[in-house]
């Protein structure tokens, strides 16, 4: 047995140890750089996410704090910064309105360790099977909802809401008590932030001329630098305006008020609580949160979420020097940021895009859109999912199938099929149908929804029906069909020549497997039925066939038909009778 190197074992679990070997005087300064950068980003965002979740500012910068340490220690990427967001602000709200900080507090301990646990069974693979129309639908509706909350804040609006319709219809009703020094004031600072959002692209002319090159550079960091930090500049600006308008009886802006200063003491997450006169086991905060346990890490799995190390460092300064200044912070300037933060998360492109690409996936981007908008982000997000299965079973009932009818003079009339990838039960009894639709019926008569007819002539004749859709595809002449066709109404029905004319019947099924990897129980019980029914008049031959595939079918049929070498001189070999002749040659 393979001893475990325990100092592999640790850098593993603790990154920290490797790279500070090499951590230099310059990677120190470009970190710092980042954290203050970083800082005048989140430290604005955070205070206001916490209003957004429904706590007091100061329990935004924990979140910003401990999220930062911890991953400086175990973290592999020094690129990334990590801290609350907008949309787990949301969700926290969502179960935990009308409670206390410690519902919060749990939430996000039973997150954490639901998130660890997936990472060690190595679950990642779930998130696959959601798709990025269900994405793009819940994140586009998620920013619609999280700035639809901050209107009242915009507004200078005061009333309890909890979901998109809620808040709107707050609106409406309160429309009357809106508060002009609020409203301007937020319209200010959204035309600020956006204003100043340009400013990190506007590219500086002279930067190639050599004697204007150094001035040149500083502007454009300048400029830089003040579009990255506008949520600071914004925010502080708006604050020392309060301060200087504010009046002790008569506040004509609406502040964020005391935030308690300091850092709280290291515990273990509250497994109890009292809200009011209501106390709360652990029994019964883990039944109001709910299904929030599972929706909030899987969320924070699946959203984007940005972190770094020096950021830590002065969110501790902030919560131990900065936050009674915070007092004086207008909620109409956090709601401005919050919108402006937000309003990126709406995906209007990928309309035209899938428009362009796959017109089908319009359906669960605007399922999951409109589901999350009337009920909520949380059951929005499993109805996308929803609508995604449902999709994936409708393409699974279809499977592609290339059906021709064989009569070139070089080997026996016949059909043949090329069933591609794998066929499973949603599509066991469509393929089973149109394959005995086939069965002593004259090519003339049928009405199989694409059929390539190859006669004598070596010219492909298509019967009446024209391509109804994208599950047979048409063939080509000599061989396998040629999906040109596939759900093309234009290809009408001719009268045909050859074949077609002569209205010949076949009672040979050749099934080509040489593309077929995987067949499902049902389907197998399915193609049972199908040989059955097929072998009172015909015979059904088996092309080419994997080991895998003959494994599955020797299971299910007795003594199935196997070709694997010259298919016409096995064809020619076969005795084939009349139509109405019953065969009996075929072990069932």
């Amino acid at each position: 047995m393979k001893l475990i190197d325990p100092r592999r074992l640790l850098g593993r679990v603790f990154p920290i140890v490797q790279w500070s070997r090499s951590y230099d005087t310059q990677s120190a300064v470009g970190d710092l750089i980042a954290g203050v950068t970083v800082a005048l980003t989140l430290i604005p965002q955070s205070i206001a996410y916490a209003s957004l979740a429904g706590f007091e500012p100061q329990y935004g910068l924990y979140a910003s704090l401990m999220g930062g340490f911890t991953y400086a220690l175990m973290g592999t990427c020094p690129q990334i910064n990590i801290g609350p967001t907008a949309l787990l602000s949301l969700l926290t709200f969502t179960y935990t309105s009308g409670t206390n900080s410690d519902f919060a507090v749990l939430i996000c301990f039973v997150g954490g360790i639901v998130q660890l646990i997936a990472g060690i069974a190595q679950l990642g693979f779930l998130v696959e099977f959601v798709s990025l129309p269900v994405v793009s639908g819940f994140t586009s509706a998620a920013a619609i909802t999280i700035a639809s909350s901050q209107i009242k804040g915009l507004l200078g609006l005061r009333f309890s809401a909890e979901s998109f319709t809620t808040t709107w219809r707050g609106v409406f009703q309160h429309i009357y008590e809106t508060r002009l020094p609020d409203t301007l004031l937020s319209l200010a600072c959204c035309i600020v932030l956006m204003g100043m959002k340009v400013l990190k692209d506007i590219r500086v002319k002279g930067m190639q001329d050599k004697k204007s090159r150094g001035s040149a550079v500083i502007i454009q960091k300048c400029l830089w630098f003040a579009g990255v930090g506008r949520n600071a500049v914004v925010v502080v600006l708006a604050a020392v305006l309060a301060f200087f308008v504010h009046q002790d009886k008569n506040e004509p802006l609406i502040l964020t008020g005391n935030i308690t200063p300091g850092l709280p003491m290291p515990q273990l997450p509250p497994f109890y609580t009292s809200v009011g006169n209501t106390t709360y086991t652990t029994g019964a905060m883990f039944a109001h949160l709910g299904s929030g346990l599972l929706v909030v890490p899987l969320v924070g799995i699946i959203s984007n979420v940005a972190i770094a190390k020096a950021f830590g460092i002065i969110v501790l300064l902030t919560l131990a020097l900065l936050t009674p200044y915070f007092y004086f912070i207008p909620r109409a300037a956090l709601a401005a940021v919050i919108v402006c933060a937000v309003l990126h998360m709406v995906d209007i492109t990928i309309m035209k895009k899938l428009w362009a690409t796959s017109r089908l996936d319009i359906i669960p981007l605007v399922g999951t859109f409109v589901c999350c908008l009337a009920l909520g982000i949380e059951l929005g997000l499993i109805c996308g999912v929803g609508i995604d299965v449902v999709l994936l079973l409708y393409y699974h009932s279809r499977p592609p199938l290339r059906v021709q009818f064989v009569d070139d003079g070089n080997l026996p009339p016949h059909y043949a099929i090329h069933p591609v990838g794998g066929l499973h039960f949603a599509g066991a009894e469509r393929v089973r149908s149109q394959l005995i639709s086939l069965r002593n019926t004259k090519i003339t008569n049928t009405r199989l929804e694409a059929l390539t007819v190859i006669t004598d002539d070596n010219v492909p004749t298509i019967p009446r029906d024209p391509v109804a859709n994208g599950t047979i595809a048409v063939g080509n002449g000599n061989n396998v069909g040629n999906g040109n066709n596939v759900g093309n109404t234009d290809n009408f029905v001719g009268n045909g020549t050859g074949g077609a004319e002569r209205g010949r019947s076949a009672n040979i099924l050749v099934i080509y497997c040489d593309a077929l990897y995987r067949m499902d129980y049902t389907f197998l019980q399915s193609i049972k039925m199908l040989v059955t029914e097929w072998s009172r008049s015909g015979q059904v031959i088996w092309c080419n066939t994997r080991p895998a595939i003959k494994e599955q079918l020797d299971s299910v049929l007795h003594e199935p038909v196997y070709c694997d070498s010259d298919l016409r001189r096995f064809l020619i070999g076969i005795s084939v009778v009349d139509e109405q002749q019953t065969i009996t040659d075929t072990p069932l």
